[in-house]
């Protein structure tokens, strides 16, 4: 009796130890705020989170990835594959949505939007990026995240989230978007009311880019892969207007641009680029770009990070 009851105890424990060291089925539809959306409804804003193989104990780094849209359409299931790829590579990766929605005429492209209404989609954005991921660290603990290697990454208004996210301030926020400031508060005065900082210490951008490319300096730079089409008519593959033929929409500098500023700011960057491609060339898909990032991205956190640029596609570590 006392053998068979010392066997049961052996088979829990081992039971456990594979349930912990199981990976998550993933977390969905987690709340992380609720905001006034463009519409002026006012609704929750969720996440999904898939999480790596884990072990009792170990925390992981984590990926915050946002999907694009041109901030008008998409959800966070456009980057479900691409999160299982980063936590089969040891990531906690984190998909959001985010408020959408602006007066665009035509379309996001004939040239005849609200542009003051399309700054403040990417304002409203911006603060819900940034409540995301106060969230995650305000659970840092329920979730295993190690706070000290936290990154972001998206493709298109993803993309541009993600360097928001990174350089975005409220100083700049209170002189180039004042309208902005005043009608929707600080940048961490929304969608939820955690008071969390954060320090994000690599990105991923897919297609996107940065208002205002003298926001990286050598003082706050970050190691950044960039992916981009040449031939981009959407986000400029180096500098120029959102739509390319847009006179009077916003400036915008692409992954050309934002490469060989952060590579003068003395930081690593690796450029992946479609010669001819067009906006998310096909090409760059995810097993091309979550391979290649996250090995960038491991590199980051070894010290190891350097610089190069390519114009072909290889999955796997080649930076």
């Amino acid at each position: 009796m006392k053998k068979t009851k010392h066997i049961l105890l052996l088979f829990t424990i081992l039971i456990c130890k594979n349930l912990l060291a199981s990976p998550s089925d993933s977390l969905m539809n987690v709340e992380y705020g609720k905001a006034e959306m463009a519409d002026f409804s006012y609704k929750s804003l969720t996440m999904d989170i898939f999480f790596p193989l884990r072990e009792e104990g170990k925390k992981y780094p984590l990926v915050l990835l946002m999907h694009g849209g041109g901030f008008l359409t998409g959800s966070k299931e456009a980057m479900k594959a691409n999160c299982k790829f980063l936590a089969d590579s040891g990531f906690i990766a984190v998909s959001i949505n985010y408020r959408k929605g602006w007066r665009t005429g035509g379309s996001a492209l004939t040239c005849d939007g609200d542009i003051e209404d399309f700054k403040l989609a990417i304002y409203r954005a911006t603060q819900d990026a940034r409540a995301a991921m106060r969230f995650l660290v305000d659970k840092q603990n329920d979730y295993a995240i190690d706070t000290a290697w936290l990154f972001a990454g998206g493709s298109s208004a993803g993309g541009v989230l993600a360097l928001n996210l990174a350089y975005f301030t409220e100083d700049w926020a209170k002189k180039n978007m004042k309208d902005a400031v005043k009608e929707l508060g600080g940048l961490d005065k929304s969608s939820n009311k955690l008071k969390n900082s954060f320090t994000i210490k690599g990105i991923c951008n897919m297609w996107g880019g940065l208002g205002d490319s003298t926001m990286i300096t050598p003082a706050n730079a970050l190691p950044t892969i960039f992916y981009h089409g040449s031939a981009d008519p959407v986000v400029p593959y180096d500098a120029g207007r959102y739509g390319t033929l847009c006179d009077n929409y916003p400036l915008i500098f692409g992954s050309a641009c934002l490469y060989r500023q952060t590579i003068a700011a003395g930081k690593p960057a690796v450029l992946n680029t479609s010669v001819g491609g067009t906006h998310g060339p096909k090409e760059f898909w995810y097993k091309i770009t979550m391979s290649n990032t996250a090995c960038f991205f491991k590199r980051v956190m070894e010290g190891t990070a350097g610089s190069n640029s390519f114009t072909n596609t290889k999955v796997g570590c080649r930076n």
